[in-house]
């Protein structure tokens, strides 16, 4: 039963408090004295459409409230939505905002427009000339017909019918279009073995191909390495094999005078036996070296492809684009969040490529991802930014290089980042670096000399960074394919000072530096953010110094790097 009802601002009413006794209520008035406004005030606490239109002019809103007796059906359904009941009583109110939002609350809880229709469609009807009516509302009418003619429960079992077959109807599409999936996936699958049969693929190609590569691009220098060992070996004046020969025969006649002397004899015999063999083999490869007409043009297309294949077929890659999810990138697949991409694929690693107002969200969305590294190449996130990124990778046991960095490659293993993968070569060089550009360089003069390389890795040039020098020392130090380091540092700082203390402390594997810079004036930044001598500290020279005393070889030129790492290993320096 309704007991109370309250109206305020509410169309014309201003403020109204009605009270409803037991019995029969009747409301009079003429024509526009407000009775309708009444009625549709009820209306709204019953779950009825509202709007901004319904609040009085000048006020902010308008509030309805109304209380019920309550009963068990109320009780139970206020339950469904969260609430208790007060005592006997179930109090409604709807607040309807000068915006048109709508607010709804039963015992002064939050509810749904549908929650309060639910709960007050058990204690009031209202009806009307031609609204209104449960015998006219198509369910309404058909419970009525139903109990009246004692159909209810052949009613609810055919419900119950229908609504399996419904779902056995939508179980037989779901396999249909399972079905037809994976025909579609069977036809992919059937490409991609096609694909790969047709690329003739070899174990051991792709090593061979780049061995072959590197011959052809030191043609030159090979032949005449191979010329000069066999003129020194066998084809030269006094060459070895001849100066073996003689002392063969020395030893032969020194054995009929001393017996003893056979044990040298017998060794002499096994050191020709060596030498006959080196010869053959150089033999062998002056042979094929000047036999065999190599397309270099060929094997970069053939690396292309195995390249291709590779990224196609090989580790699971994918793209973050919020808003293009669904779509791929050279049969690459685009995700709307790294979330999404890292239980779809799996991934360990993401590289930042986002605008500098949008990279601080993108790092924090990868670290939160789960993902153990993350390679920042947006240049110039400010710094009480990078400050906060620090700590929150550190707390998940994340780490990042950069930001401003071309990313870091193992060639003929993986990359992440912008650095032309073509300049590389698989060997035992690590390069680290503080510079993107002067990297290329340095890696290209390392791979023209025969020196390849085992990771590169751009640290980068901002002033807040992931990933330092002592990071980088420390795992080539590890690293079993690393045989020597190239530090390429900058003005600015002092990593490079740390850096000259950690390698003489814990380093055992040689270390060739460059330090750019040097002309820089004070006070100006050069390139990087991080590049500015500030107070006298961090300039070129002071670093030259502390490297140096670390034992550690400092080149004036990058082109002069190599020759010094040839040294740092003891190989021979053209």
């Amino acid at each position: 039963m309704l007991k109370q009802l309250y109206i305020e601002d509410f169309v014309l009413i201003d403020r109204v408090a009605l009270e409803f006794g037991p019995g029969f209520t009747v409301l009079t008035g003429e024509t526009g004295a407000g009775k309708s406004i009444v009625v549709s005030a009820l209306e709204l606490l019953l779950g009825g459409r509202g709007d901004s239109l319904l609040v009085r002019r000048g006020a902010e809103r308008a509030r309805l409230e109304a209380v019920f007796e309550g009963n068990p059906r109320t009780a139970a359904l206020l339950e469904e939505e969260g609430g208790e009941a007060a005592g006997d009583e179930l109090i409604l109110r709807r607040e309807i905002g000068a915006d048109g939002r709508s607010r709804c609350y039963a015992n002064n809880r939050p509810v749904t427009v549908a929650g309060l229709a639910a709960l007050a469609g058990s204690l009031v009807e209202l009806h009307g000339q031609f609204s209104e009516l449960p015998a006219l509302k198509g369910r309404g009418q058909t419970e009525l017909a139903d109990d009246y003619g004692g159909l209810s429960e052949l009613r609810r079992r055919y419900e119950e019918v229908f609504a399996r077959w419904r779902d056995l109807g939508a179980e037989c599409k779901q396999l249909e279009e399972s079905r037809a999936e994976r025909g579609v996936l069977v036809d992919g699958l059937a490409y991609m073995i096609q694909e790969l049969e047709g690329a003739e693929l070899a174990e051991g190609e792709e090593e061979e191909l780049r061995e072959k590569r590197g011959r052809v691009r030191h043609a030159v220098r090979i032949k005449e390495d191979v010329e000069a060992a066999l003129t020194l070996i066998s084809e030269g004046d006094g060459a070895i094999s001849s100066q073996l020969t003689a002392l063969e025969k020395v030893l032969a006649d020194l054995v009929e005078v001393v017996p003893s002397a056979a044990g040298a004899a017998g060794k002499l015999g096994d050191v020709t036996a060596v030498f006959d063999e080196i010869n053959r083999d150089l033999a062998a490869l002056r042979a094929a070296e000047g036999g065999e007409a190599v397309d270099l043009e060929a094997i970069e297309g053939r690396l292309a492809l195995l390249e291709r294949l590779k990224r196609k077929y090989g580790k699971d890659v994918a793209g973050v684009t919020p808003g293009k999810g669904g779509s791929s990138v050279d049969d690459i697949p685009v995700f709307d969040a790294v979330a999404e991409a890292t239980e779809a694929t799996g991934a360990n690693t993401s590289i930042i490529f986002v605008p500098v107002a949008f990279a601080a969200d993108a790092v924090y969305e990868a670290v939160d991802a789960g993902l153990a590294l993350v390679v920042i190449i947006t240049e110039g996130i400010p710094v009480a930014d990078m400050n906060k990124i620090y700590h929150h990778a550190a707390e998940r046991g994340a780490r990042f290089v950069g930001p401003n960095s071309p990313g870091l490659i193992s060639p003929g293993k993986a990359k992440v980042g912008i650095m032309p993968a073509g300049i590389h070569e698989p060997g035992g060089v690590g390069v680290v670096s503080r510079s993107g550009t002067l990297t290329y360089e340095v890696v290209y003069s390392l791979t023209r000399a025969g020196l390849g390389q085992s990771t590169c890795l751009g640290i980068g040039g901002d002033p807040v960074i992931g990933t330092g020098f002592i990071d980088c020392l420390g795992m080539f130090e590890a690293d079993a394919e690393t045989s020597a380091v190239v530090l390429i540092g900058e003005i600015g700082g002092d990593d490079e000072e740390r850096a000259g203390e950690y390698i003489k402390a814990a380093m055992s594997k040689p270390v060739v530096s460059f330090i750019a810079g040097r002309t820089a004036p004070p006070g100006k930044r050069m390139g990087h953010a991080g590049a500015i001598i500030s107070g006298g500290a961090g300039t070129a020279e002071g670093k030259r110094e502390a490297l140096t005393a670390a034992g550690v070889g400092v080149a004036d030129t990058p082109s002069a790097i190599p020759a010094m790492v040839k040294e740092a290993l003891g190989l021979r320096v053209d």
